[in-house]
């Protein structure tokens, strides 16, 4: 509120005496329309002094413009006066408009007052709730001049309404609505609490739907009462205006309450379906609502759709009602009671405002809801009990039931104790007899070893369908709770697989009949899809899972990548369940290339609990952990690791580990792969450019056309310019047109060999006889040491070779030749 003296003299006030109200006593009155005057200012540019110095004819009465430019600014002018002798305090409200700017005179005091929602809840003068009042405070036998500045915004319509309310009765008023609001807040917020717990408990959707719908309301009343803008955003103008649409969704949230509280699918399929559908369409009218407030800014519309679609929605809940009361139960009832006066305060009240009665949202469509959610818990606490006697009898039943097997098993047991005695004594006289028990025992062994393969084989296909539903639950999935129990199932049914697999494995060794795949595929997309199924297992026991691939990596392999994903499986699943705290790491690395064969090294490393020193060794037997007490804490086969260790035996492979006790573990193993013509490398250098041969011209001479492959895409990777020779014959000629900055090449060719073929090029060819020559061998030096030292080359390059050690020797004999 601004306070100031009148900058100019009382030009004009005194001579409007058609717009003078008369009051003498506190009370409650609409301002007649005909005695508002109004200014229509076209240009937006006029101030409050421009219009205190304006005649009488400048002004109309508001009764007689019936057409609004929104775009505009409108002045109002009235005089209220006040003739008894006592001072009179009255809430001046004005009309459901963003903004309203007073300019209030008396005795040549002029205050400024702001009210409307566009306004910033800090900056009104009465800063709680949406809708335009300010306070107006008039001594004896004074007259008060009142200026309105009135602007629209959000498409808001123009309203020129003005009327009065005693101060201290709108301050009772506001002070028992808050009251009011507080108890009905905490009763939703109780609700939702109590759900919340419930829905952990039970797991039933009734719950969640509940709380959903109570946290809905909650949210909503406290945008209607104002409380929301002051409580977090005062010094923001109507910051969260979506929230007006929000019982589009509360309806949507309604509906799948009643589906589920009423049990529909058993009792009215047909409304099941019916309300499944309604409550969807009511969410995408929601979102389509706030899709079109957000491109329009247009809030008067939104609202104006969201009320006549709460009209709709209400008079199909009352149909709905009615409909399944036809066949009514104890539930329906308690349904029935709670719902009906909600559903019909809403529809009056959605009414209302529609035909531009009230915009307020009446005080009985909260105490509808009071009452609808009393009657609602009263019915979840007869569903509780319900289900509660059903489940304590089907309980006695179990037992008798129990008892009963007790006692039959006493007989039978008895009856087995007489029938092993009887054998006992056969046994003892008839040796043969052991050695027919023997082979008994030997094919109980086998029917034992095929029964669980095929009861593994038969487990797979009902547990490939979760896992594939979970994915496509994932794909249409938008609910971030719901995104963590999809996460939880695809965790515990591909552990469930892997479980299987071990189990199926370990018989498939045991009988020498696992034979490895030999397909192409990628190790970087399986490390990743590897991580993403551990990733919820590993945030829920707070810990990072990192993968790192190394340079060079090939992009595509050839092995058989469901042996490597569970030898990863079995070896990242104990990293995680015994790492509580810091990291695991997953790394991959090229070890080194030969011919069409590239070696990959790969670890897994955690800060985990460590393995104690004599256990390292025992750990990869069957059924062997580390301790009784870690099999009670944290559970498992003990079969993970011997299969682990098993399938790199095939692998032509060892497993490696290195331990300390409450540090971290290290395991790390080397696979050999295969790889094809068309593959390619990941080049992690390309960004940064770190390795950087700048276009130098290399010669690559090799007998090998994967050898020759392997190096044209790491030179053309570190900017090198490349040429190749499938033998010596050809590196010469070569050599005799071309010049070269380096030259490597593989020393056991035929039929002229790297030695031959290098003496030539240093003796004959002028062009390249200082050109820096780099041989290539897979046999080891002491083989031909004398042979080498004798010939041009200047260093040898051990297949299979480590790109980094490669690159460091032709980036020094470059520089040198330089």
């Amino acid at each position: 509120m601004l306070l100031w003296g009148a900058s100019t003299p009382l030009i004009g006030e005194p001579a409007f005496f058609n717009n003078l109200h008369i009051f003498n006593e506190h009370k409650s009155q609409t301002l007649d329309p005909q005695r508002i005057l109004v200014y229509t200012d076209e240009t937006n540019s006029l101030d409050i002094d421009d219009i205190r110095n304006m005649a009488p004819e400048d002004f109309l009465e508001s009764s007689f413009i019936t057409r609004f430019n929104k775009e505009g600014t409108y002045w109002l002018y009235y005089q209220v006066q006040n003739r008894s002798n006592e001072r009179l305090s009255h809430l001046l409200r004005g009309g459901s408009n963003p903004f309203e700017t007073y300019y209030i005179l008396i005795d040549s005091v002029m205050t400024e007052q702001r009210t409307g929602y566009k306004f910033a809840a800090k900056s009104r003068s009465i800063p709680q709730g949406y809708t335009t009042k300010v306070l107006l405070d008039i001594p004896p036998q004074k007259t008060a001049h009142v200026y309105v500045k009135v602007q629209s915004a959000d498409n808001m319509p123009i309203d020129l309404r003005a009327s009065l309310e005693p101060y201290l009765e709108w301050t009772r008023k506001k002070e028992s609505i808050n009251l009011f609001e507080g108890m009905f807040s905490g009763l939703l917020l109780v609700i939702m609490l109590i759900s919340c717990f419930l829905f952990g408990y039970t797991k039933q959707n009734v719950f969640i739907y509940f709380a959903f719908y109570a946290l809905l309301n909650f949210i909503y009343f406290l945008q209607v009462y104002g409380i929301i803008e002051i409580w977090f955003h005062p010094e923001t103008p109507d910051p969260l205006p979506i929230l007006w649409v929000l019982p589009i969704l509360s309806a949507a949230a309604y509906f799948m309450f009643a589906k589920e509280f009423l049990e529909l699918r058993k009792t009215h399929p047909q409304w099941n379906n019916t309300l499944i559908w309604v409550s969807r369409t009511a969410s995408l009218a929601f979102i389509l609502v706030c899709v079109y407030f957000w491109i329009t800014r247009d809030i008067h519309n939104s609202v104006e759709i969201m009320i006549y679609a709460m009209i709709v929605l209400a008079v199909f809940g009352i149909v709905f009602l009615i409909a399944i009361n036809r066949k009514s139960t104890l539930i329906i009832r308690y349904f029935t009671l709670g719902t009906f006066l909600m559903l019909l305060g809403v529809l009056i009240s959605a009414i209302s405002r529609a035909t531009g009665i009230s915009n307020d949202v009446p005080v009985y469509v909260q105490a509808g809801l009071i009452v609808e959610l009393i009657a609602f818990s009263l019915g979840i606490s007869h569903k509780l009990k319900r289900d509660y006697e059903n489940h304590e009898i089907t309980q006695r039943s179990l037992i008798l039931q129990l008892k009963n097997n007790e006692r039959l098993q006493l007989n039978i047991n008895q009856e087995l104790t007489e029938l092993v005695a009887a054998r006992t004594q056969v046994i003892k006289k008839q040796n043969k007899a052991l050695e027919i028990a023997r082979e008994e025992a030997e094919r109980a062994t086998k029917a034992k070893s095929e029964f669980l393969s095929v009861m593994s084989h038969e487990i797979r296909t009902p547990l490939n369908a979760i896992i594939s539903l979970s994915h496509i639950m994932e794909m249409d999935n938008e609910d971030a709770e719901m995104q963590e129990y999809i996460d939880a199932l695809k965790f515990s049914a591909e552990g469930l697989h892997s479980l299987i697999n071990d189990v199926l494995d370990y018989n498939k060794i045991e009988a020498n009949k696992l034979v490895l795949e030999s397909i192409e595929f990628s190790i970087i997309d399986l490390l990743r899809n590897i991580r993403d199924s551990f990733k919820y297992k590993a945030r829920s026991q707070g810990i990072d899972l990192l993968v790192e691939i190394g340079e060079h990596m090939p992009d595509r392999v050839i092995g058989d990548p469901t042996r490597l994903t569970q030898i990863f499986n079995n070896l990242i699943g104990n990293a995680i369940k015994f790492t509580h705290e810091g990291h695991v790491h997953i790394k991959a690395s090229l070890e080194g290339l030969k011919d069409d064969v590239a070696t990959v090294n790969f670890e897994v490393n955690d800060t985990g609990i460590g393995i104690p020193k004599d256990k390292l060794k025992t750990i990869f037997e069957e059924y062997e952990q580390a301790g009784n007490e870690t099999t009670r804490q944290y559970g498992g086969t003990g079969l993970g690791l011997s299969i682990t260790q098993k399938l790199l035996r095939l692998m032509q492979s060892e497993i490696r580990i290195e331990s300390a006790e409450e540090e971290g573990t290290q395991l790390s193993f080397s696979v050999s792969f295969k790889i094809n013509q068309a593959f390619d490398m990941v080049n992690l250098q390309d960004q940064t450019r770190d390795k950087d041969l700048k276009q130098k011209k290399v010669l690559v001479v090799d007998d090998n056309d994967m050898n020759r492959l392997v190096l044209k895409r790491l030179l053309v990777n570190w900017n090198a310019q490349f040429e190749e020779a499938s033998d010596g014959q050809i590196a010469v000629e070569k050599c005799k047109q071309n010049e070269y900055d380096l030259v490597l090449m593989d020393i056991e060719m035929k039929p002229l060999s790297g030695f031959a073929a290098a003496e030539l090029i240093r003796k004959i060819e002028i062009k390249n006889s200082a050109t820096p020559l780099i041989a290539m061998s897979g046999y080891l030096t002491s083989e031909f040491e004398e042979e080498f030292s004798n010939s041009p080359f200047l260093t040898l390059v051990q297949k299979p070779f480590e790109p980094n050690e490669l690159y460091r020797k032709i980036l020094k004999h470059i520089v040198n030749k330089s």
